[in-house]
């Protein structure tokens, strides 16, 4: 939108540019899953709205696994309206990675459909942050619902796989 001195504005013409401002939801705590594979909701990157239209998604993620690498993490977008299944690009440290989050020794750079792939993320035990990220882009939601991220242990293991503070979505509707 164009606006000139003397241009009236109305408020209609400000809502429809801030529906189109990118949203951030971001986890303000840690969170550890152990002995399971068996996907759940993240509780802090939960229930976020989506109404009909085009967006894009970027999902930026840190973890932690404590004691050993065998347990890795996999991740799964949920969507409980109707989407048109998009295809995230997920990159960061495969499930056959055996490196610190400076050395990474194997990468996954692959596209996963969103709600229905498995994409598996590995790393050693050093104290460090590992991250991944995953973006979709012309997603079409045709009927509203909420989105909510979903992850677990990829092998399940009694210590902990812990998603980290700091991970977020930011999310921008297009049209």
């Amino acid at each position: 939108m164009t606006v000139f001195a003397g241009d009236p504005i109305n408020a209609s013409d400000v809502n429809g540019i801030v529906d189109l401002l990118p949203v951030t939801y971001t986890k303000a705590s840690s969170t550890g899953r152990n002995t399971t594979t068996t996907y759940a909701a993240d509780p802090e990157l939960t229930g976020i709205a989506l109404a009909v239209g085009i967006y894009e998604i970027e999902l930026v993620a840190f973890f932690t696994l404590a004691t050993t690498n065998t347990q890795k993490i996999k991740t799964r977008w949920i969507f409980s309206g109707t989407w048109n299944t998009p295809i995230r690009a997920c990159i960061g440290p495969a499930n056959a990675n055996v490196g610190a989050p400076n050395a990474v020794t194997d990468a996954t750079m692959g596209g996963f459909v969103a709600d229905s792939q498995d994409a598996i993320y590995d790393t050693s035990t050093s104290g460090s942050y590992s991250v991944f990220r995953e973006v979709a882009r012309n997603v079409t939601v045709t009927v509203a619902g909420t989105l909510a991220l979903h992850w677990a242990q990829s092998v399940s293991s009694a210590n902990n796989t812990n998603l980290q503070s700091g991970t977020s979505f930011v999310i921008r509707k297009i049209s």
